[in-house]
């Protein structure tokens, strides 16, 4: 959300005739309270600033839309648009937001997305401030590299994850040892497919799913032995440091992911205070768990590194 602010704050400097009032529209699924929240302090931030725009206020106009509603999310763009918002953040679903884009891109309205998009064009009105496609996936090829693994495990659950992973595939070579790719299966009993690769004796994993998945693929690979200090795990999910690992932490298996940003810092852990104390003076609760008590760059061998 700093760099929203960033990019709100280099549009202000570079227009001299602003109105009183400058709309930014906001579209979120339900699951994005805590994408709301830093999109509504953001705002207030910015506000609280003079020196950024000295004659002129920013207003958040907040939507909630279905992340499978296409048609919902068209017509509350339209709303906005009818409003006169000057640019429109989200939401992020890949389905949503391409009618999103469309409409932005019609219209000539900047749009801001924060989301995993794999295409390798870049509209006129979009910033996209997620990592590209093919800048994670060469992260991962030059981590494997460096740990000199010759065989592993890829597990993706969906189509996505192969798009995620294609640079990690191609430098795989025919001559080079064989490596396996598994897909999750849409159940939650993921043991069976653990098994199976336990029983290949492979000890190197890709992991590739939701963040909300990971910790229960990791709790049903330790009740079948496959969290030892013999096993290593690269998982690709750049929220890791928002999920629960305390209870791997003593066998000794090595858990890598990468984060765009350092919750250590003490600019992080006030804009996180301020949104907690922020929500609680409206009376209501916002539980960032993980976000502010437990990240840690490294907590027994569960590594989380920098991606820049």
């Amino acid at each position: 959300m700093a760099l929203v602010w960033l990019i709100f704050s280099i549009f202000a400097m570079q227009t001299t005739a602003l109105p009183d009032i400058i709309r930014i529209g906001g579209l979120f699924h339900p699951s994005d309270d805590k994408q709301g929240v830093a999109f509504r302090y953001a705002v207030e931030k910015i506000n609280a600033n003079r020196d950024i725009l000295p004659r002129s206020r920013l207003s958040a106009q907040i939507e909630q839309i279905s992340p499978q509603d296409s048609f919902h999310a068209s017509k509350r763009v339209c709303h906005l648009l009818s409003t006169g918002v000057a640019a429109i953040f989200g939401p992020q679903s890949a389905q949503t937001a391409s009618h999103v884009q469309s409409i932005c891109d019609t219209m000539e309205i900047p749009h801001l997305e924060t989301r995993w998009d794999y295409r390798l064009r870049r509209e006129s009105c979009l910033v996209n401030l997620y990592p590209h496609p093919t800048t994670l996936s060469k992260a991962y090829v030059d981590l494997v590299k460096a740990w000199g693994w010759k065989s592993f495990t890829i597990i993706y659950e969906n189509n996505e994850g192969l798009v995620r992973l294609q640079e990690l595939l191609k430098a795989h070579g025919p001559s080079e040892f064989p490596i396996a790719v598994r897909q999750l299966g849409e159940g939650d009993d993921y043991r069976p497919l653990l098994k199976q690769i336990k029983n290949s004796a492979e000890s190197h994993i890709v992991l590739d799913c939701s963040t909300e998945r990971i910790h229960d693929v990791l709790k049903q690979a330790q009740q079948i032995g496959m969290m030892s200090d013999y096993h290593s795990y690269l998982i690709t999910s750049l929220d890791l440091h928002s999920v629960d690992l305390d209870q791997f932490k003593y066998g000794g298996t090595n858990i890598t992911g990468f984060r765009l940003v350092d919750p250590e810092k003490p600019e992080i852990q006030i804009v996180v205070q301020d949104w907690i104390y922020g929500e609680q003076r409206y009376g209501r609760q916002l539980d960032m768990g993980q976000s502010l008590n437990k990240w840690k760059n490294k907590i027994g061998g569960i590594n989380i590194g920098w991606l820049t």
